[in-house]
């Protein structure tokens, strides 16, 4: 199912914490938080998953020290097109949240020509808009949320008229 604005739930999957030990089972092997479940939109680590068999949910992965998700998996969910996508063991992922700037003195010599995130200024490869998910949500977000103000503010009100008979001047 695709959304044309964000799902509830993505917002929620972007600033969530990954790869830290999930507190019911500190004990346990494979306790890392790689999972996102969907319907109660909060991390999961494996041992997690039996409890929410019949959930939605999608698997976050590590590349380069940052947390991407399978690009298959999330354009089931959410409409993906403009991100930067990556090759990583024979599949496309997405940055979950921007990647940091190493390089500052680099990027100001940069080429103009250069494709550039359109949140977060960072280089892209090919022609995306966006770096990662969260670019691409704030993005939509402030849009809609822009709209919304835009409509609130400046459509003008219907005055409201008076039922009664026109009053005349007096003639003189």
């Amino acid at each position: 199912m695709s959304y044309v604005g964000i799902p509830p739930w993505l917002n929620e999957m972007c600033n969530s914490i990954y790869f830290s030990t999930c507190i019911m089972h500190q004990d346990a092997k494979k306790n890392d938080l790689d999972h996102f479940c969907i319907d109660c939109r909060r991390s999961l680590c494996s041992n997690c998953l039996s409890a929410h068999m019949h959930h939605n949910y999608v698997k976050i992965r590590r590349y380069v020290y940052n947390d991407v998700i399978n690009r298959q998996d999330l354009c089931n969910l959410f409409n993906c097109s403009g991100i930067q996508s990556y090759h990583t063991n024979g599949a496309k992922v997405l940055f979950l949240k921007p990647r940091t700037h190493q390089h500052h003195q680099q990027q100001k010599l940069s080429n103009l020509k250069e494709r550039r995130c359109t949140i977060c200024n960072r280089t892209l490869q090919n022609n995306s808009l966006y770096c990662s998910v969260a670019c691409k949500v704030s993005l939509v977000y402030n849009f809609f949320w822009q709209i919304y103000i835009y409509i609130y503010l400046h459509v003008k009100r219907r005055k409201l008229r008076r039922k009664a008979a026109p009053l005349r001047a007096p003639m003189f």
